[in-house]
């Protein structure tokens, strides 16, 4: 019997930017939808206009539109049937957010998740690992103070993305080759924020860690997490 119930379930998923909610819970989010649960996703920050990324191709940041991103973004999701998604905030011209959560006090954006949380009523919220991006750990840290057992006090799971800090698993979910080959397919509609094979943010290194993953429970795919809260 797995600890994890999928069916009758409303699942909140924070993901700080477009694409880490495929990386950290592309499996999982797949199960939920089979057992006809209903998954939100709230992604932090978003760039309507012009964004910039570093290429380790090129050893220099490109520009990319954010239109763009966000048809990859739509496309991604229609590949999982994901449905339902928002945004927290979003630049329309230059970049006030985007990788400067870290600069808005914890108060203003717990107060933004608290919101969702009161919209949505979930019964289990999924929020990102702390990394070396600042932005997954604004996001973290605002959300334990906004899933607060005595304002909230559902199930609270923690994921990983890239470059974790501290990340010490003890709940790992298994994944078909279907449901991970379809995890990778999502990931890689992402464009404009693949790296190359040896990058974190690559299809293929996504199957790889999923591998390493699975081979903690003796399966061929995993996706790993850490419980901070299980309401049973």
């Amino acid at each position: 019997m797995g600890a994890i119930q999928y069916n009758q379930q409303k699942v909140l998923i924070l993901a700080p930017h477009a694409d880490d909610e495929i990386i950290g819970c592309g499996g999982v989010i797949q199960k939920y939808l089979k057992s006809n649960s209903i998954v939100r996703i709230v992604i932090a920050s978003f760039v309507k206009g012009k964004s910039q990324k570093y290429d380790t191709d090129t050893n220099k940041y490109v520009i990319y539109d954010g239109n763009v991103r966000l048809n990859e973004l739509n496309k991604s999701h229609a590949i999982l049937g994901i449905k339902d998604y928002c945004f927290l905030y979003t630049d329309e011209e230059t970049e006030q957010y985007h990788s400067r959560l870290d600069m808005i006090p914890r108060v203003e954006l717990a107060s933004k998740i608290e919101k969702e949380i009161e919209s949505f009523h979930p019964t289990v919220v999924y929020i990102p690992s702390k990394t070396k991006h600042q932005d997954h750990t604004a996001l973290h840290r605002a959300a334990l103070t906004a899933t607060r057992p005595y304002y909230w006090n559902g199930s609270v799971i923690i994921y990983e993305t890239d470059g974790e800090i501290g990340f010490q698993p003890h709940l790992y979910i298994p994944m078909s080759s279907e449901e991970a080959e379809k995890k990778a397919d999502a990931l890689n509609i992402y464009k404009t924020q693949l790296g190359t094979k040896r990058h974190p943010i690559n299809p293929e290194s996504l199957l790889t860690k999923a591998k390493f993953r699975g081979q903690s429970i003796y399966r061929d795919y995993a996706e790993a997490f850490q419980i901070f809260r299980l309401h049973g």
